[in-house]
C-alpha cells in the first residue's frame, strides 16, 4: 500500500478536491484506494457522500486514533465505509473506501496527539500496517497548518504532495509544507516506531485560470513556485464550477466529469503523480514560470503574424 498525504499549511487552496479526485482516479484506473479524512471538518468525508451523525459517529477514524494513543489497542476494518458504488457509472474494477471524520472526536483526538507528541507519532502508520495487503493505495486529506494531526498524517506517508492557488499567501505556505515534509524524518527519528521519511512530489496550481485570464497576483504565483523550487506540476487544476459543484454532491470529478475538461486534467495529474513517484526528483518535467510561458507564446504569435501578412501580401 503506497500512502500520498496531501498536505497544505494554509486552509483553501482545495486540498480535499484534490484529495478525492486523487483517490477517485486511481480506483477508476483499476486500483484498491482508501481514502483517510484526517481533518476535523470532515469534508473528504462529504465529497464522497459520507456525514457522520448520531450512531454513525462511532465510525470515526479519530476514535481509534484516540485509542492507540492512550495505549489501547484497536482496529481500523469495523470502521471502513465502501464507497465502491460510485465507480459505477464507469464500470472500473477498482475499490474506494473511506475512513471517514467527525468534528468533535477529531478536535479531541487532537489534542490527545499534541500532548503524547512524537512518542505517538506513528498511530496511524500502525493502525493501516493490517490494511497493507488488502489496498494499493492510501491517500490522506489533512488539516492545515502544522500540528498533530498533519504530522501523524505525514509519518505515515510515503509521499506527500503540496499545492497552491492563485493567491499569494499559498506560495509561501507551500515552502513551509514543503519544508516540513522534508524534515519529517528528522522530528520522527525519536519515535519508537521508527523514523518516517515521505518523498516530497511537488506543487499542484489550482483554481487556475487560462492564460488570457491571468491576473497579475496569479502571474507572480507561477513564477514563484518556480523560483522557490516547489516543483509544479505540468498540469495544473482549473477553476471549474463542476468541480466545486462535485463536492455538494459527493461526487468526485474526475468520476462525474471523466470526459470534460474537469476529469481530463485530474486524470492527467494523477498520472504525473504516478511517474513522480517512480522517478528521480532531477529527472521531473515541471511548470514553466508564467514569464517563460509569455515569452513563448509572443514569439509563437509573431511567426503567425508574418505568415498572415506575406498571404495578404
Amino acid at each position: 500500500m503506497e500512502k500520498i498525504a496531501v498536505a497544505s499549511q494554509k486552509g483553501g487552496p482545495g486540498k480535499t478536491t484534490t484529495t478525492v479526485n486523487l483517490a477517485a482516479g486511481l480506483a477508476l484506473a483499476g486500483y484498491r484506494v482508501l481514502v483517510a479524512d484526517i481533518e476535523p471538518q470532515a469534508q473528504a468525508g462529504i465529497a464522497l457522500g459520507v456525514r457522520l451523525t448520531g450512531t454513525d459517529i462511532a465510525k470515526s477514524l479519530a476514535l481509534p486514533l484516540q485509542h492507540l494513543a492512550q495505549g489501547v489497542p484497536s482496529t481500523l476494518r469495523s470502521i471502513i465505509i465502501d464507497r465502491t458504488e460510485l465507480l459505477r457509472s464507469r464500470k472500473s474494477k477498482g475499490t474506494l473506501h473511506l475512513l471517514a471524520s467527525e468534528q468533535a472526536t477529531m478536535t479531541n483526538a487532537q489534542h490527545i496527539l499534541h500532548a503524547a507528541g512524537v512518542e505517538k507519532a506513528h498511530v496511524l502508520r500502525d493502525l493501516l500496517a493490517e490494511l497493507e495487503d488488502e489496498y494499493d493505495f492510501a491517500v490522506f486529506d489533512t488539516p492545515p497548518a502544522v500540528q498533530s494531526l498533519n504530522g501523524v498524517a505525514l509519518a505515515a506517508s510515503d509521499y506527500a504532495l503540496t499545492l497552491c492557488n492563485p493567491k499569494g499567501a499559498t506560495v509561501e505556505g507551500a515552502v513551509t509544507m514543503r519544508s516540513t515534509i522534508r524534515h519529517v524524518k528528522d522530528r520522527t527519528s525519536g519515535a519508537p516506531g521508527g523514523a518516517s521519511d515521505p518523498k516530497y512530489l511537488g506543487a499542484v496550481l489550482n483554481m487556475a485560470h487560462p492564460m488570457g485570464e491571468w491576473s497579475t497576483e496569479e502571474i507572480d504565483v507561477r513564477n514563484q513556485m518556480v523560483d522557490a523550487g516547489l516543483q509544479p506540476f505540468l498540469t495544473e487544476i482549473r477553476e471549474d464550477s463542476r468541480i466545486s459543484g462535485s463536492y455538494s454532491k459527493g461526487m468526485p470529478a474526475v468520476i462525474g466529469y471523466a470526459r470534460t475538461a474537469p476529469g481530463k486534467r485530474y486524470a492527467r495529474f494523477l498520472q504525473e503523480v504516478l511517474d513522480r513517484m517512480d522517478t528521480p526528483e532531477d529527472e521531473w518535467e515541471i511548470a514553466q514560470s508564467a514569464d517563460e510561458q509569455l515569452d513563448a507564446a509572443e514569439a509563437a504569435a509573431v511567426p503567425a503574424q508574418q505568415v498572415k501578412e506575406a498571404s495578404s501580401v
